[in-house]
This record gives C-alpha cells, structure tokens and sequence, in this order.
C-alpha cells in the first residue's frame, strides 16, 4: 500500500471529524450510567480486549512467513471499534447508547491497547528478527490528536453551546460518514492492484476473523444473559473496528505498508457479517417485540 496524501492526511482528518461527531453526541450523564448499569459495558469490553485479541493473535499464526501481515491482523484487534458500527447497531435495532459508550472507551482504552498488544505481537512473532517497532510515547500523542481530543472538543460543544450542537451533530456525522466512505472507495481503485493480489491470502482470513469476532461476542452477551438487543450491539462493537486508524497507524508510525494491508482487508470485508447481522437481528428483535406485545 502506497503512501499518499489520500491515506496521509485524507484518512486522519476523516477520523478526527468523526470521533468529533461522536462526541457530540455524550455528555458526562453517558459516562455516569455505565456506573449504574455496568453489566454489558463490562461483557463488551471483555469481548473487545480479551476474544478479539485472541482472534487477532490466532489469525495472525497463520501467517510464519510475514511478520507484516501478521502484525497487520493484531493491531486490527487492538484498535478501537469503528464509529460505523453505532449506525450499524442502529439498523440492527440494538442498544446505540450502549454502542456509543462502548467505542468511546475502546477509543480511550487504545492509548494502551494498540501500544501492549502491537509491541507483543513483535516480540511474538518477529523474535529476533524484528525490524519495526512501535514506539509508546509517539503512540499517544498520536492517538491523542487522532481520538480524544476531537472527542472532548465535540464534548465541549455540547456543554457549552448546546443548541449548536444539536443542530450541527447529524450534519458531521454525515459528512464524516461520506468522507470515509468515499475515502474507503478511493484507497480501493488506488490499491485496487495489491488488494487483488493479497485477496486470496488475506481475505479468507480478514472474513474468518471478522465474522469471528460479530459471533463470538454475540454469543460472549447471551451467555452472560444479556438481552437480546444489548448481545446485537455488543457482537457489532466486538467485529466491526477502526481499520482506518490501523492503517494511519501502520503508515506513520510502524512505517510499514505491508502492515497496513491486513486492515484494508477487514475494512473491507467486515461488513459482509455486519449487513447480515443487521438482516437477523432486525427480524429477531421484531419477533421478540411481538411475542412481548401479545401478537
């Protein structure tokens, strides 16, 4: 994957209007209900920073012969959840304040995740033969600018001038929406070659690890005895990740195009399970609605 300023400046400028539109959205009231109802927070964290990662590291063994790419797999599932994924629970009729404070604190929680598990990961699988390395103190810096001050600024807005904020909100959420969208779109003709070329070795893999991810936090929710909408929104955070913010990552941090592949891969490809998801649980929760209506 080429560096350009399409995937330079065009992808960072994309996440930071979205994580502002995100914060948009919160106010500190969010953050206080997680403290008297912290049951499905706490599943979805554990399905984010506990089965992703091994799904991460389990995929990433396929793969002996490149350190990039299996690299590439763990820092996936170190990554937050993408902001997509609040609109997907949306469609799927899940819990969306659920999904919104789950990807703000698997947003927060990346100034740890991405540095402990990428670096783990190296050790891992490069042993001594490792030639990049991601360096903490830039990682947080990074991500700062990236993540959580666009959020606080979105934040800010909101409490300070509320009335603009809600005007405002769907207009950036929208246009951060089409602006990734249509930056998805760009990177894939521009890439188009390389993305044929690494499809049928990293694509089944990207699907498996995605489709995974979608089921396995689903069914770590129900097993906990989550209701069924907070399960669908928990398996949507678990699987559909930021693979934007891997591959700005990938890109300037780690230096590493090849890094930067495995993303593209399950950007791509993760919303084959989340749109069946949302089929499914769209038909499910409209069932059990019935059923609790007495029709």
């Amino acid at each position: 994957m080429q560096d350009s300023l399409l995937l330079k400046i065009g992808l960072p400028i994309a996440i930071a209007i979205i994580m502002c539109g995100i914060g948009l959205t919160l106010s500190g009231a969010d953050f206080r209900r997680i403290g008297q109802h912290p049951k499905p927070v706490v599943v979805g964290l554990i399905g984010h920073y506990l089965l992703l990662p091994l799904l991460g590291f389990a995929v990433a063994w396929l793969f002996p012969d490149s350190l990039e790419f299996a690299v590439g797999f763990v820092l996936v599932a170190a990554c937050p959840s993408g902001s997509s994924s609040n609109a997907l629970t949306f469609l799927a009729r899940g819990n969306v304040a659920l999904a919104v404070t789950l990807t703000v604190i698997s947003a927060l929680v990346t100034f740890i995740s991405v540095p402990l598990l990428v670096n783990l990961a190296l050790d891992w699988f490069g042993g001594e033969t490792r030639h990049i390395r991601l360096p903490v103190g830039q990682t947080v810096m990074h991500l700062a600018a990236l993540v959580l001050v666009p959020v606080l600024l979105g934040m800010g807005l909101r409490r300070f001038a509320p009335a603009l904020a809600q005007r405002i909100e769907p207009w950036v959420s929208r246009f951060a929406l089409l602006l990734l969208l249509l930056l998805i779109v760009a990177i894939s003709v521009t890439q188009h070659d390389l993305l044929l070329r690494t499809f049928p070795e990293l694509g089944p893999a990207a699907l498996l690890m995605c489709s995974a991810a979608i089921g396995g936090g689903f069914a770590l929710a129900r097993v906990s005895g989550l209701d069924l909408r907070d399960s669908i929104t928990v398996g949507m955070e678990v699987g559909v990740q930021n693979s934007t913010l891997a591959i700005v990552i990938a890109l300037t941090l780690l230096n590493s195009p090849q890094v930067a592949v495995p993303a593209a891969m399950y950007g791509l490809l993760m919303y084959l399970p989340a749109f069946a998801v949302v089929m499914l649980g769209r038909r499910a929760v409209a069932r059990e609605q019935a059923r609790a209506a007495g029709v």
